[in-house]
């Protein structure tokens, strides 16, 4: 019987990372036919989506992704760039009180492990910290689904989002479109998002590019945020 290990494979690197890109963004190009919106700085924010350890370092978790490793670097250096141009950072981590609360029967049929508060589980991967950044917990694939992200976004003024995370085609994807929904400019970094495999990275930037946002690289949004920071990636 199929299972989701077999829909695994490794199709980036951090050394492969920017050749990688360049081609994704070719693929992406055709459905991209939109005039790409100036990144505002003043009314930008980043977020994160479960750049988390059972996403990212735990190899025996159905949720790792081994193409995630190549993104964290990345991502590091666009939530230091954000925290150097005074700008909010928002890490949004996949977490349970338990699965009876609100994990829920359908979500846990789905998939019947579930990261849980309190355990390492809403760890950040290595190499990134939340330092003193927002944290969201969020029981759902979409980061604004029943938590308070639209609010946090209003009340710091924010109407333009950098989507970060894994994986490409779930989480973020979902949070991108529930973005879009709301009236925020999303901004999909083709370079800080990964997923289990090539063909679903790829399809997610070309339906985010197609429907609800911009599909960017991380050096396109570091040089609208930090000129200097860009010059010198």
């Amino acid at each position: 019987m199929a299972g989701i290990e077999d829909i695994i494979e490794t199709y980036v690197t951090p050394e492969s990372l920017d050749g990688q890109l360049a081609e994704w963004m070719r693929e992406v190009r055709p459905y991209q036919w939109r005039k790409i919106e100036p990144l505002h700085p003043a009314e930008a924010a980043l977020l994160v989506v479960d750049m988390t350890k059972p996403f990212v370092d735990d190899e025996d978790c159905p949720l790792y992704s081994p193409n995630a490793h190549a993104i964290v670097t990345r991502v590091d250096e666009l939530v230091e760039a954000f925290r150097a141009a005074g700008r909010p950072v928002i890490w949004l981590v996949q977490g349970h009180y338990s699965v009876e609360h609100d994990r829920g029967e359908h979500l846990s049929s789905w998939w019947p492990i579930a990261p849980l508060e309190g355990t390492s589980d809403v760890e950040m991967a290595a190499g990134l910290e939340a330092k003193d950044d927002k944290v969201i917990i969020k029981r759902r694939y979409s980061g604004f689904h029943q938590t308070d992200l639209e609010c946090t976004l209003h009340c710091l003024g924010v109407s333009q989002l950098v989507i970060s995370g894994v994986l490409t085609n779930v989480c973020p994807y979902s949070t991108a479109v529930d973005a879009f929904m709301r009236d925020f400019s999303v901004y999909y970094i083709a370079d800080c998002t990964a997923s289990l495999n090539r063909a679903l990275h790829v399809g997610a930037l070309q339906n985010v590019a197609a429907w609800c946002g911009h599909v960017v690289a991380a050096e396109d949004i570091l040089k609208a945020l930090l000129p200097s920071a860009g010059e010198s990636g």
